[in-house]
């Protein structure tokens, strides 16, 4: 492989009522029934209503005058009686010219000009006491909050039920106060989300997690200016019965919201999906692996633009990742290829830098991104995965530490982290024979799915050990995604056969209490071969291929058949 890889910029473009009355009234009366059960979770008896009224409250909309300034000791005419709260920040605007009507020539106005920042310290029935944040504050100038939407930027930790988390994110959303941002899905520390707030513009920060206490659910919240001062911290007890009805009446909207938002043709020979933002311009980037290289999408809600990076290598890319190694707000991309004649495997580390992607670090063997932290395992010619797993020090100029014991003798891509009630490491992980297993920290199994997942698709076999016998065969995972204390994978329906294609895939999840595993389906009726895919926020990016490999319509359409399909679903609220 090169060292760099140039960049050309491409515009890509995106791409029967039928059915008897009394399914129409079913269908309505469902809608119906689901709805009212949603105007339930949100209703004034919903126990999320009292923290998104507080929140609210930090932003009420309020103007007073500054009596008088000691120092950076500032007196305002605005408190307890106004809504005004201890932590509250106000902008500082100072009157200016009088502008009069052009024609009775009354005035009907006066200029006002931003001075600056103070936050309340002391609040007192009728006045309170701040302290300047910046700028230079006067006696009598005017001190604000306005009406205008504020840039919220929310981020949900994993720890959070996705349903609880997505119903105080629209209970936020609908005060009408609120112009949400959200946060990208990983773990990210403080010191990351605020530099990414900042990027973002955002007028608060909120941090979202969830606390399970004696069987009690508790949703924090951590509420900061950008500048990372605590405005706010709370602990609110959830119900059980609550998060059974948000759950419910999620499951019952999933078969309405399975249509993808958007949906390209891409090269047929593009093969793995990964999201990130590579760029560091706070906008979700689909990485996508092809023959000829890399393809980059910026997604951003209905509008995408592709750029091609070019890359010298030989082989195929089996394995994508992105992680941002130095918190810079930029993720670096990881790939791992295998050789065309499967001699070799190399991982290499890639960085974007003045639009060229640069090697940061290549090695021989199988790298992977897995709860924040750098894994690598050895390659053998002649059974595949070999050795143990390995943990990279990315602080010592990826220095390669033995790490076996951590993941009780997994191979690199068979497995994610989840956790027990006691907070205890356990491991989902798929087996030989493409089942899902769960795996004590003693390497126990104690669980098993009912069924395969339908097969591997990157299948591979080594050289013989001697003359007059085969090789080994040996595969390559689906990519599993850990999201809260759940499980996606990918299940795939055969045609008749796996020789002759698959007709539909599915992304299925598997959800552990602690004590037992559900499972449920996230996205259903993908047709064809679901090749790989990369949840990113409240949507998941998926590819595809269709039936056979051919998509018949592009025919008609003087367009090439052979296609690989990349569609984005919403999985809000599932």
């Amino acid at each position: 492989m090169g060292n760099n890889m140039s960049i050309d910029r491409r515009n890509i473009s995106s791409m029967s009522y039928a059915g008897h009355t009394l399914s129409a009234i079913c269908v309505v009366c469902c809608l119906f029934f689901v709805l009212a059960f949603s105007f339930n979770a949100d209703a004034e008896d919903s126990p999320l209503t009292t923290l998104v009224e507080k929140t609210v409250s930090f932003v009420k909309p309020m103007s007073g005058d500054v009596i008088s300034v000691n120092d950076d000791v500032v007196r305002i005419g605005l408190g307890a009686r106004d809504g005004l709260l201890k932590g509250m920040r106000l902008k500082v605007l100072r009157r200016g010219e009088f502008f009069y009507h052009p024609v009775t020539k009354e005035p009907i106005g006066r200029a006002e000009e931003p001075v600056g920042t103070i936050e309340v310290l002391q609040v007192e029935e009728g006045a309170a006491v701040c302290k300047v944040i910046d700028g230079e504050v006067k006696s009598g100038d005017i001190t604000r909050i306005s009406a205008s939407k504020k840039r919220l930027f929310f981020y949900q930790e994993e720890s959070v039920d996705y349903y609880l988390g997505d119903a105080y994110y629209n209970g936020l959303k609908e005060s009408g106060i609120f112009e949400i941002v959200s946060a990208p899905v990983g773990q990210l520390n403080t010191e990351k989300l605020l530099r990414i707030a900042a990027s973002e513009k955002a007028d608060l920060v909120l941090l979202l997690g969830s606390e399970n206490s004696r069987e009690k659910t508790y949703l924090k919240q951590r509420l900061l200016w950008p500048d990372g001062v605590i405005l706010s911290e709370d602990s609110l007890y959830i119900p059980p019965a609550f998060l059974s009805e948000l759950r419910f009446g999620s499951e019952l909207l999933s078969d309405m919201q399975n249509e993808p938002l958007i949906s390209y043709d891409l090269p047929f020979n593009a093969q793995l999906i990964s999201t990130g933002d590579i760029d560091g311009d706070g906008r979700t980037d689909l990485v996508i692996s092809a023959g000829d290289g890399i393809y980059v999408y910026s997604y951003d809600i209905e509008t995408a633009f592709l750029y091609h990076l070019k890359r010298n290598y030989s082989g195929t890319i089996i394995r994508m990742d992105m992680f941002d190694i130095d918190t810079d707000g930029k993720d670096e991309i990881f790939l791992t290829a295998i050789s065309s004649n499967h001699e070799a495997v190399k991982s290499y580390i890639y960085k974007l830098n003045d639009r060229k992607l640069e090697i940061l670090w290549k090695t021989d063997g199988f790298i992977r991104v897995a709860d924040g932290r750098i894994l690598y395992q050895k390659y053998s010619r002649s059974k595949g995965y070999s050795g143990p797993l390995i943990l990279i020090n990315l602080h010592e100029g990826f220095r390669m530490e033995d790490t076996s014991r951590a993941f009780g003798g997994f191979d690199i891509y068979d497995f994610v982290t989840l956790k027990d009630k006691e907070g205890r490491t356990v491991y989902m992980a798929m087996d030989d024979d493409n089942y899902l297993e769960l795996i004590n920290g003693k390497g126990v199994a104690f669980w098993r799915s009912a069924e395969n997942l339908g097969g591997f698709v990157r299948e591979y076999t080594t050289e013989s050990s001697s003359s007059d016998a085969d090789g080994v065969i040996w595969h390559l995972n689906d990519r599993m995604v850990k999201r809260n204390n759940e499980v996606v994978v990918i299940k795939r329906n055969a045609l008749i056969g796996r020789a002759l294609g698959y007709k539909r895939s599915q992304l299925r999840r598997y959800s552990y209490s602690g004590t037992t595993v559900d499972e449920s389906t996230l996205i259903d009726k993908i047709s064809g071969n679901l090749l790989d895919y990369s949840i990113f926020g409240n949507k998941v990016a998926v590819l595809s291929k269709p039936l056979l490999g051919i998509k018949p319509a592009n025919i008609l359409r003087g367009k090439t058949p052979m296609v690989t399909i990349l569609q984005i679903y919403s999985i809000k609220g599932r």
